[in-house]
């Protein structure tokens, strides 16, 4: 399994119930950051899976974290990210 079909697949598992929301972060973030070949990405992958890295690279289940603005993201969030790209790139 290549690097993009580890981020498809966590994203699945994710919506399933299958991954813990800090696990699915941090592989997610280590994955994207570390193993994946840019090139092997069409325009709307590239696109949100950026946007995702974003969100799950600063995801914080810590309320102080939270109260910094524009820093951290919460679960809800995340998981609102997930399920936009998960409708945007048709993840079944």
């Amino acid at each position: 399994m290549n690097a993009k079909e580890k981020i498809y697949y966590l994203i699945r598992e994710f919506k399933k119930g299958n991954y813990d929301i800090n696990i699915f972060c941090d592989e997610v973030t280590n994955i994207y950051n570390l193993e994946l070949n840019f090139n092997d990405l069409n325009e709307l992958e590239k696109k949100y899976f950026s946007e995702l890295i974003i969100f799950t690279s600063r995801y914080s289940p810590y309320e102080n974290d939270l109260k910094i603005p524009n820093a951290f993201f919460n679960d809800f969030q995340v998981r609102g990210k997930v399920d936009e790209i998960i409708e945007k790139l048709h993840i079944y």
